[in-house]
């Protein structure tokens, strides 16, 4: 059985919605898709819980991921996570907000490994699906791979059998989270070590992936790789994945007709969201793209008159017109 987790798409905070989730998977039915991080306490709590962490029609191939260190609350989520039919529960061990750590969780975790091993046990005995983490491989501006094994080792004693790690370490002041994503040094070398060290554990390869060769080479390598940055400047790029890491040969790609199923959704979720938000996964591909201004300006007017067909109609003809690179 091939690996499912051998391209993931990273969870990403005002990105990785439902919505564009759905374009995603428009784009490819084999990418391995994550939620945006929700707090414990927004799934239990929120009045807004249904849209938040909504899976569309049930599908399968999405793990559902939440941050907190409440063992009562994370047992909650992870049996809403199985109620909404998400392949998998994962905890956010990597995130470096000020906001998160307020919440204590997040990347500080990993300074207290034995509650991150109590939290994943817990998650487990509450659940039937999978139970996962994902994490960076250290704390601070310098590299400590005794550290780094001794969370693992810790964490591995839960059960858990796959870890996804970001390969930079998390500085907790003075950088901002998307600071965070590119100032701390990459090192894959903790990651292939690692590896080596617990062979029983699924360890999928997550920081500086910034284009497709660079993934498909990777996840030679490891367990699975995933990427952020790279699906969100340009969610056409999925459109290759089935083919090129799962050997799924398919016909030729016609964006025009993705546009128009994407439409299509959006359309029948208006009364219900706003569309800044459903058309937000479709917005980057204008950002770097010459002679886009007129576009950009025409699509905020458009937005602020709700007029769809109107949009619909601007996306298909920048596609036609500037035959821009989307794959």
């Amino acid at each position: 059985m091939k690996n499912i987790r051998r391209f993931c798409v990273a969870p990403m905070m005002g990105y990785t919605t439902p919505h564009a989730r759905k374009l995603y998977r428009i784009l490819s039915k084999k990418a391995y898709l994550f939620t945006e991080m929700i707090p414990t306490k927004t799934m239990i709590y929120s009045e807004k819980r249904e849209s938040i962490i909504s899976n569309e029609k049930n599908e399968k191939l999405v793990a559902l991921q939440v941050g907190g260190s409440e063992i009562e609350d994370l047992k909650k989520c992870s049996k809403l996570a199985k109620f909404y039919n998400y392949n998998e529960i994962n905890l956010n061990v990597g995130c470096p907000s000020k906001a998160v750590q307020k919440g204590s969780f997040g990347a500080c975790l990993m300074k207290d490994k034995t509650l991150v091993k109590n939290c994943l046990e817990s998650m487990q005995d509450s659940t039937s699906i999978e139970v996962t983490l994902k994490c960076r491989i250290g704390i601070g501006k310098d590299f400590n791979y005794d550290f780094f094994y001794d969370f693992i080792d810790e964490v591995s004693k839960s059960g858990i059998t796959t870890i996804y790690v970001h390969a930079r370490n998390a500085i907790l002041e003075k950088l901002s989270p998307k600071n965070n994503r590119t100032i701390p040094p990459l090192n894959y070398s903790f990651v292939d070590k690692i590896k080596k060290e617990f062979e029983n554990i699924e360890f999928i390869l997550n920081g500086g992936i910034d284009n497709l060769e660079k993934a498909y080479q990777l996840s030679k390598k490891y367990d699975g790789i995933m990427v952020g940055r790279l699906v969100q400047n340009n969610p056409f790029c999925l459109s290759k994945i089935d083919n090129l890491f799962f050997e799924d040969k398919k016909s030729e790609y016609f964006y025009q007709n993705i546009i128009t199923e994407y439409f299509d959704y959006v359309k029948n979720q208006l009364a219900n969201e706003s569309i800044f938000r459903l058309l937000s996964p479709l917005l980057n591909i204008f950002f770097g793209v010459p002679n886009s201004k007129k576009f950009r300006q025409e699509i905020n007017l458009f937005m602020k008159k709700n007029k769809i067909d109107e949009l619909e109609k601007l996306f298909l003809k920048f596609i036609s017109d500037k035959k821009i690179y989307l794959n």
